[in-house]
């Protein structure tokens, strides 16, 4: 993710879900071309997205091939400064900052599996 906090208003699709024409349709904000912050029951969710290449929805993106990440519960604030909060915070901390004080410390968190060795040799 790059320096700039430029967001703009966005709609990410998702499905289809039980029947090939069920899709649902999610208001949030796109960050660098590639990733959408929206609120879903108070829960703020990062994913990575396309876009639909489509010249009268220049704003419409589909979910990307990765999960998505839940940054935080019971936010009832605007998206827009939520959101420009959270990467300020993130791009203030170092790697090993983020590690050790927020991955580390998750409540109910279980092992999680990274793969930072490189050179496996």
């Amino acid at each position: 993710m790059g320096e700039s906090t430029e967001l703009e208003r966005a709609a990410l699709v998702y499905g289809p879900y039980d029947m090939p024409h069920m899709y649902e349709v999610v208001e949030g904000v796109l960050y660098a071309d590639h990733y959408f912050f929206h609120l879903e029951d108070g829960a703020l969710w990062l994913r990575h997205v396309r876009k639909v290449e489509h010249p009268e929805h220049t704003h419409l993106f589909i979910d990307g091939d990765s999960g998505g990440l839940q940054l935080g519960k019971n936010v009832h604030r605007d998206l827009l400064e939520v959101v420009t909060e959270v990467l300020n915070h993130i791009r203030a901390m170092n790697g090993l900052t983020f590690l050790v004080d927020e991955l580390l410390w998750l409540e109910d968190r279980g092992d999680i599996e990274l793969n930072l060795v490189k050179k496996k040799g």
